[in-house]
């Protein structure tokens, strides 16, 4: 068998084992050092800790009423956390105050207030939501003398979700489906804004539009925080040991290893709120006592632990 030959039997086997396509992508991953935590619980002992979510209430910019939107709400959860890989908390609703009503450019929406709120609960993500206003415009189907026009409207949802821990956006999505319907009354010659058309939607499509647009949120949601670490931070340090947020809730247990970061420059996010970097790597932890929802941990070496530094599981 010539060389050529040995060389291309070995590279389908090895696809074989590794899954084809996949193998291709862990490679990339362990490479960029971002790695998916079910890729780690096959691979190694790591314990894959759930990570904490607080989903802020739904912005509701499309007139449906509250029950519509807690019903969504559900929805978008139960696709979620279908598997129960999170521990999710929602916030309850605050009034929100009039010059703070509209929804920024692109949709990304970040209260510090609750941002703040969060990283006290020892929560890791913070999930937002916008159900944007519909886009309206019109479409001439079909040839004269039979064309008519019919209103192409987009129902748009955005989710953005935020690193608690190191203050940055993971993931900002959106995802619409389209409904075309006939226009009760038009005039192609006239300036009339296409969002104030006489159009009437079918329910049963608004419906299914929504559903779908739902279980997609959720499932590129869940793509992006699956392929994320799980980040925390050190509360306090003493004589015994530092405390962490991470605890029995999360499926923490002793013996688990942390590597802890310094922080490194700050920088300005596009809100003008500094975001602190994560440094390079001075110190690891081994738990020793895990509580509810902390854990006390031993640094192992002589590296400098203080109160506020990121921790990060090792692998």
């Amino acid at each position: 068998m010539n060389k050529r030959m040995e060389t291309l039997i070995a590279f389908l086997c090895l696809l074989i084992l590794t899954g084809g396509c996949g193998f291709s992508k862990s490679v990339y991953e362990s490479v960029s050092g971002t790695f998916s935590e079910s890729y780690d619980s096959v691979f190694s002992d790591t314990p894959v800790l759930k990570k904490r979510l607080l989903v802020l209430p739904f912005v509701n910019q499309t007139g449906l009423g509250t029950e519509k939107v807690e019903e969504f709400t559900n929805v978008f959860l139960s696709h979620l956390n279908r598997d129960g890989y999170y521990l999710i908390h929602r916030a309850p609703a605050t009034p929100t105050p009039r010059a703070a009503s509209r929804v920024p450019e692109f949709g990304i929406v970040a209260d510090p207030d609750q941002a703040k709120r969060a990283a006290e609960l020892g929560m890791n993500v913070m999930i937002t939501a916008v159900l944007s206003p519909h886009d309206v415009r019109t479409k001439k189907k079909g040839i004269w003398p039979f064309r008519k026009v019919v209103a192409d409207v987009e129902i748009p949802m955005i989710v953005n979700a935020h690193d608690v821990v190191n203050g940055t956006l993971l993931l900002t999505n959106l995802e619409s489906v389209r409904i075309e319907t006939r226009v009760e009354e038009f005039d192609e010659f006239s300036d009339e804004d296409p969002g104030k058309l006489k159009y009437e939607l079918d329910a049963e499509e608004v419906e299914k539009a929504w559903a779908r647009i739902l279980e997609r949120q959720a499932a590129a949601l869940n793509k992006k925080l699956k392929a994320q670490p799980w980040m925390g931070r050190v509360l306090s340090v003493d004589s015994e040991g530092a405390v962490i947020n991470a605890g029995k809730d999360v499926g923490l247990v002793v013996g688990a290893v942390f590597e802890v970061f310094t922080r490194a420059e700050t920088i300005q996010s596009a809100g003008g709120r500094p975001v602190a970097l994560m440094g390079p790597r001075i110190a690891e932890l081994k738990v020793t006592d895990v509580r509810e929802s902390q854990a006390l941990a031993t640094p192992l070496g002589d590296g400098q632990v203080e109160a506020g530094q990121i921790i990060r599981i090792k692998r």
